[in-house]
């Protein structure tokens, strides 16, 4: 797995329209778990921004990453045989970070994190999918309209990034294949969401079943 800091991402070009749509799904789907959500280990950090919101919203916010570089609170690599101090974290939060090793190691990962959290996983993974979306808004309507037509790349299995080993809706990796790993991991999905406007980001936010604990 390369390291983001090897790959010379400058953070205005990393800051896209679509990367700060994304942080708003993040921390709108964070705030939404209100109050059973006070402590959060957020996984795969690279500018810290995510971070630096949830502090400056009254979250207590550890850091984990893989790169020693990012000067993460702790280095974790979830390719391994990892552990995570348990009763600590109401929420382990990791946006786009799976896919960036072998889809068995990312399924032992996600068993290993349901294990450590309290409560929830919030997490997002790409979508590859032919897609097309229209949004209306006028002045005297108040909010947009959105309309969405997308149909999973299945006959394809080039990911859309290099880095990604693999990609939710290319050939071998549909929708279901995904959900059921999260549910042999032993978690409940409470809500997934894709935005119309980036549908490549797919989130869900990941309950901890009790059988779990």
């Amino acid at each position: 797995m390369q390291l983001i800091t090897s790959l010379d991402i400058r953070n205005s070009e990393y800051l896209s329209k679509n990367r700060l749509i994304s942080y708003h799904h993040q921390l709108r789907l964070i705030f939404s778990l209100g109050n059973q959500v006070k402590n959060v280990l957020e996984i795969g950090i690279f500018n810290s921004l995510l971070t630096d919101l949830l502090k400056n919203n009254g979250y207590n916010v550890a850091t984990a990453d893989v790169d020693p570089n990012l000067k993460p609170d702790m280095i974790l690599d979830l390719t391994t045989d990892f552990s995570l101090p348990k009763d600590k974290f109401d929420a382990i939060v990791l946006f786009q970070v799976l896919e960036h090793f072998p889809y068995e190691q990312s399924e032992q990962a996600l068993k290993k994190l349901a294990q450590a959290t309290n409560k929830f996983l919030v997490i997002s993974i790409p979508y590859c999918t032919q897609y097309l979306s229209l949004q209306i808004k006028t002045s005297f309507s108040g909010r947009p309209r959105h309309l969405l037509l997308n149909v999973p790349k299945f006959w394809s299995t080039t990911p859309v990034c290099d880095e990604h080993y693999w990609e939710m809706g290319l050939k071998g990796y549909p929708k279901k294949r995904i959900l059921n790993s999260v549910a042999e991991a032993g978690l409940t999905v409470k809500q997934e969401f894709i935005d119309p406007t980036y549908p490549y980001h797919y989130f869900l936010v990941l309950e901890k079943n009790t059988r779990s604990s």
